[in-house]
């Protein structure tokens, strides 16, 4: 019985299909979808490509400074002479550094070629004792330099930061007790300098202190740069100014990756001079500005070899004192370097290698 009821009663229930919406996954709608997730896709990257080419243009764009857009237009001389008293040779000293042995042939050709442009003055090379040797000394008192021991002046807060590089270039501060060896004025001349024309004017500079700006200025986002190059320096001597940047360095803010030329930034920046380009050409104003470079050759007085060394031998250490044969394939192979752009200019310092040699080679020969 029950089971008829069941039969009887499942018989008359009817069944209707009850109308939904539209699917979500009909073709239509995932066609949409993948259209706009597409579109979405493309604004997200879009605008991250933005984002990075602002960025790249920002913190990577050649900032502007004076060799930019530069006309051929001015052709006064840089210095004239007005007359008055100058002080006697003996009260003014070119002078440099040495640290290393593997600068004393480049001291000596810088002291050679100064001499070679008559540079009335005296030539005061302080060294330190421990890491200059015999060899080193004699080759550079073979071309009129007199060497001078001087103290280590270690950098600041334990060298915190500074390339190996940099640490005896502290040490460099030591040029202002020139005052003590009866020095009035100074110009100091980095070891990969060389000159070539006379620059005794800046021995009557009015200002304790002069430099030339600094030509590299990269990621400066003001556009411009304030800062000086501390390769070719115009000073008076001043004990108590030694002694004044001996206390500040300990306690100033600078960057100390950049050792003494941040150091000398921040202390003559607000009193310093500005020389102009002639007394420190650095190589990198060529590269910058061929055109302003050609500008500069007529009253170039002091270039800086900033880019290429001539004096290097990637076959031999950095520290050590090459041979004649070694020197001479050092010239050869920097004046290719940078697909010889630089190959007139390493010819000058190669000239002038040879000058030494053919006036002082015999002296030098017996250092060796």
């Amino acid at each position: 019985m029950m089971l008829a009821f069941r039969r009887t009663f499942c018989n008359h229930i009817s069944y209707e299909l009850v109308e939904s919406s539209p699917s979500t996954h009909s073709p239509a709608s995932r066609k949409l979808a993948r259209s706009v997730v597409v579109r979405l896709v493309l604004f997200v990257v879009l605008c991250l490509a933005f984002l990075l080419w602002t960025a790249i243009r920002f913190f990577h764009r050649i900032p502007y400074n004076p060799q930019d857009s530069y006309q051929d237009i001015n052709r006064f001389p840089v210095a004239v002479d007005i007359g008055g008293p100058h002080l006697p040779a003996q009260k003014r000293a070119v002078v440099s550094s040495l640290y290393s042995d593997g600068f004393a042939i480049a001291l000596a050709v810088v002291g050679h070629s100064a001499r070679h442009a008559n540079i009335s003055a005296r030539f005061l090379l302080p060294y330190l004792e421990n890491k200059v040797s015999v060899k080193a000394l004699c080759i550079v008192r073979a071309t009129g330099w007199e060497p001078y021991v001087v103290p280590l002046i270690p950098p600041p807060h334990g060298g915190e930061g500074i390339h190996p590089r940099f640490r005896d270039q502290y040490t460099k501060l030591s040029i202002w007790k020139l005052d003590t060896m009866g020095i009035m004025s100074a110009i100091y001349l980095d070891a990969d300098t060389l000159v070539r024309r006379n620059f005794d004017e800046l021995f009557d500079s009015p200002f304790s202190f002069a430099a030339v700006p600094d030509v590299y200025g990269a990621g400066d986002p003001r556009g411009f740069s304030l800062t000086f190059n501390a390769g070719v320096l115009a000073f008076h001597p001043s004990s108590l100014v030694f002694e004044d940047m001996r206390y500040k360095m300990e306690v100033a803010d600078f960057p100390l990756k950049q050792a003494e030329q941040a150091f000398l930034n921040l202390y003559f920046g607000a009193i310093g001079a500005r020389l102009p380009y002639v007394y420190n050409a650095n190589l990198a104003i060529k590269a910058r500005s061929p055109v302003m470079w050609r500008a500069l050759l007529d009253e170039m007085r002091i270039v800086h070899y900033t880019a290429v060394k001539p004096f290097i031998n990637d076959a031999r250490s950095s520290d050590s004192v090459l041979s004649p044969e070694e020197m001479e394939e050092a010239m050869t192979l920097s004046g290719q370097r940078e697909n010889g752009a630089f190959a007139e200019e390493v010819g000058w310092w190669r000239d002038a290698y040879r000058r030494m040699m053919q006036d002082r080679g015999a002296e030098i020969a017996k250092c060796y």
